[in-house]
């Protein structure tokens, strides 16, 4: 069938092929349509989600006490409340990357779930325990830089080792 200017073709018409274009005989006279639907997110147990708000709202607590104290004091003047705040400093990281990192290991191995939380809680501790502890070392007037990288050379060390020899590491 050809068409002059300016004519249509009907619906029915459009699906027809001409005999040269037929498609294979399982699809023939048949148009598929898909959808691609992506995969739905793994969801975090509830177990899970529980622990990660509370320890983000501990975080945020403990962060309102951090500033809070380390506004109304000076720490030369008085050094035993200076250790307080480095203290809650140390807690708030703690907190605060416990949670970042149980949210990020759901969010990067969504299947394997039998280190998450000692991990976790492992570099959370690491990571609060370099900060409050340099904090009250400079504070109490030893420490320096040099101690810090040394210091986190030794739990980057460790952290690995670490890590390496747990059985089900991811």
């Amino acid at each position: 069938m050809t068409l002059r200017d300016g004519e249509r073709r009907s619906p029915t018409e459009q699906l027809e092929l001409p005999l040269s274009d037929q498609p294979a005989s399982p699809v023939a006279g048949k148009v598929l349509r898909t959808t691609v639907v992506p995969p739905a997110p793994p969801r975090i147990p509830a177990a899970e989600q529980r622990l990660i708000r509370v320890l983000a709202a501990g975080a945020l607590i403990m962060s309102m006490l951090t500033t809070l104290g380390a506004l109304t004091i000076d720490p030369v003047a008085e050094p035993t409340r200076a250790l307080g705040v480095a203290g809650s400093l140390a807690l708030t990281v703690t907190l605060g990357l416990i949670a970042l990192l149980q949210l990020r290991s759901f969010h990067g191995h969504p299947g394997v779930w039998r280190v998450r939380r000692r991990r976790s809680l492992r570099r959370g501790l690491f990571a609060g325990g370099l900060i409050g502890g340099y904090l009250a070392l400079r504070i109490i007037g030893l420490g320096g830089p040099t101690g810090l990288f040394i210091a986190i050379a030794l739990v980057a060390v460790a952290e690995a080792a670490i890590s390496r020899a747990e059985i089900d590491s991811v």
